[in-house]
């Protein structure tokens, strides 16, 4: 039952005769059908009599028949809209799973996490750059969540940062880039003067080929379906980039907690 119906229904619930109350259950059980019904139809479906029908809309509130099947149209439209809307909440729930079960697969497979997880220890600083406004909002948090075991990461906020702080690198340092297509066009010539003097790059990126990944010592993918090739934009939410850096961030953690600390 719709919910309109449900509230007229036990509104009205005192006024009802039990012979109201299985002609109401058939109309639930039909609620499609019964708004191209005849009066006559329903009552033959019923196996009550015309004027049975009327008794039982005029004990609901209606004028008669004619005046509850309108109600009853106009329920069974807005019923047909909540089920598409629950179907495409459902589809729409289904590829974020599917997503966010291959970025675990993904990041499982990584052969260098504890070398990775070694160098982020070891570093002297440890460097983080989004490519967008939604990447530098995943990598704050993580920068908030590093600081809660007492390691600090740089947050670069832009790209004239980058191209500022890409002079005072070293080996011993660390860059974390997250970037959703991994297109460096803006940014490859700070990342060929990064590798000349040999600061490791972490890469995290979409599952696919990507120039970014080419130009990191390590890479961690993650996967999002609903990213437009042509302008390199999601069109939902960060959460399995975001999944990627959790799990970077427990991972490391738990790799400090069997290391005494490191």
């Amino acid at each position: 039952m719709g919910s309109s119906f449900d509230r007229i229904v036990n509104q009205s619930y005192r006024n009802l005769t039990d012979i109201d109350i299985q002609i109401l259950q058939q109309i639930s059980d039909e609620m499609d059908l019964v708004p191209n019904m005849s009066i006559g139809e329903l009552a033959d479906r019923c196996n009550v009599s015309t004027a049975t029908i009327v008794r039982m809309t005029r004990h609901l509130g209606f004028d008669g028949y004619s005046d509850f099947k309108y109600f009853l149209r106009h329920e069974s439209e807005r019923g047909r809209k909540q089920r598409t809307n629950s179907l495409a909440v459902t589809t729409a729930a289904q590829t974020v799973a599917e997503d966010l079960a291959q970025t675990i697969r993904l990041f499982e497979r990584t052969n260098q996490l504890d070398e990775l997880y070694a160098r982020m220890a070891s570093a002297r600083k440890i460097y983080a750059f989004g490519t967008g406004y939604g990447q530098r909002l995943m990598l704050e948090d993580f920068c908030r969540c590093m600081q809660m075991i007492g390691r600090d990461v740089v947050m670069i906020p832009a790209t004239g940062e980058l191209r500022l702080v890409k002079q005072f690198l070293t080996r011993d340092d660390l860059l974390i880039i997250a970037s959703l297509s991994g297109c460096i066009d803006r940014y490859r010539d700070v990342f060929q003067t990064i590798n000349v003097c040999g600061t490791p790059i972490v890469s995290i990126t979409n599952l696919g080929n990507n120039e970014l990944a080419s130009y990191t010592a390590y890479s961690l993918y993650f996967q999002n379906g609903n990213i437009f090739d042509d302008i390199n934009m999601s069109s939902s939410s960060f959460v399995s980039m975001h999944l990627v850096l959790h799990l970077l961030f427990e991972g490391f953690k738990a790799w400090l907690e069997r290391n005494g600390g490191a």
